[in-house]
């Protein structure tokens, strides 16, 4: 019997955000550009969420039953995408898009604090070094959302920086409280390095490092002092059976691979 593949670093986050899914998730939106995010509401809705409404673009997929999921494109607005159950336009499902109960997105820049810019990187001069997507119904997914996962591909000073030129998304827990938004704000943060979450006081921390990962290369990459347990957990790999699942059903074109 073969060896089974490691998991690449997209299939990894697929398992660990698909894994922290909550029973009450029943309506789950995913970011445009996120394919490891797409395959992660895949695999819920064809295990743990038989009954979830997943939002990506103007499809709503509900997989309970399903023979097989629509394949993982590395694009959310592939028009390979519009293969779904349904399709409608966004603004007759403007409050299921507007208020998901859980989402991924990613980022440019993440601060200290959680919060999120999507906007780009100012020059300084009334113009940009850099330009990014925009926010569009982040702001309002963000205030209102059970909860949501921060998902970024990269780990390094540059974007994980002690505060955010902009804020696109609001994930500081104190300014969350005293503006007093109703959502859960930001449940978990991905990167390539490890699971990140929040202490009480708001600042980011360490919640698992990923195997082979030390804790002195992680903080060398981030712009800000990170709270690192003195026994740092290890991520849990991903099963046999997590992995043939997404490789064999959802996952089916290897987009995630790498």
């Amino acid at each position: 019997m073969s060896a089974v593949r490691p998991a690449s670093t997209d299939e990894l986050f697929a398992i660990l955000l698909a894994r922290d899914l909550r029973p009450e998730d029943r309506t789950i939106m995913v970011g445009a550009n996120m394919p490891m995010a797409r395959a992660a509401a895949m695999l819920a809705g064809m295990t743990t969420h038989p009954d979830a409404r997943i939002l990506i673009g103007l499809g709503v997929q509900s997989l309970g039953g399903a023979d097989e999921a629509p394949p993982v494109h590395p694009f959310l607005f592939d028009p390979r995408t519009l293969e779904a159950e349904s399709l409608m336009y966004q603004s007759r499902v403007f409050d299921d898009m507007s208020r998901p109960d859980v989402f991924f997105v990613g980022g440019l820049q993440l601060d200290q604090r959680g919060n999120l810019n999507l906007f780009g990187i100012p020059d300084g001069e009334g113009g940009w070094k850099m330009r990014g997507p925009g926010g569009l119904a982040l702001s309002t997914m963000s205030t209102h959302c059970r909860g949501y996962y921060v998902v970024m591909p990269r780990h390094d000073a540059r974007t994980w920086v002690s505060r955010v030129s902009l804020i696109t998304a609001l994930g500081d827990a104190t300014e969350r409280e005293r503006l007093r938004f109703p959502g859960g704000g930001i449940r978990l943060v991905l990167s390539p390095y490890g699971v990140f979450d929040f202490d009480p006081a708001g600042d980011m921390r360490v919640r698992s490092l990923h195997e082979g990962v030390d804790p002195d290369e992680v903080q060398a990459a981030t712009g800000f002092p990170l709270n690192i347990p003195a026994d740092v957990p290890r991520t849990v790999a991903p099963s046999e059976e997590e992995l043939r699942i997404l490789r064999e059903q959802v996952d089916v074109h290897g987009t995630l691979a790498g």
